[in-house]
């Protein structure tokens, strides 16, 4: 069987981009921004959700419940403190997925 042009699924993309001010030194909001997606990150109603997150290159961007159980949302593809993070990754997805996620801070 031999798959022509007409016959591929399109590849879907999605992007999504928020822009914000900071009254804060760099250094300071970049450390904050590893804190929220790591031990201070929170659902949208304030209850605690805390994850792991290795700030390297390779590390794993994860929720530990626990007894060898939880969830893997990503790996460090890129970290460059204090200007850029990338993951990427299955995120919240449990399915095959890929995703990127990038925070990216200028002064």
């Amino acid at each position: 069987m031999t798959t022509t042009p007409s016959s591929l699924q399109p590849i879907e993309t999605v992007e999504i981009q928020n822009a914000i001010d900071i009254a804060a030194p760099i250094e300071i909001a970049f450390e904050a921004m590893l804190d929220e997606l790591g031990p201070d990150a929170q659902m949208e109603d304030g209850t605690a959700m805390p994850f792991k997150l290795e700030a390297w290159p390779g590390g794993r961007w994860y929720r530990d419940l626990g007894r060898n159980s939880g969830h893997l949302w990503g790996h460090v593809q890129v970290i460059k403190p204090p200007t850029l993070l990338e993951i990427c990754g299955p995120l919240m997805m449990s399915y095959p997925a890929m995703n990127h996620l990038q925070y990216r801070f200028a002064a």
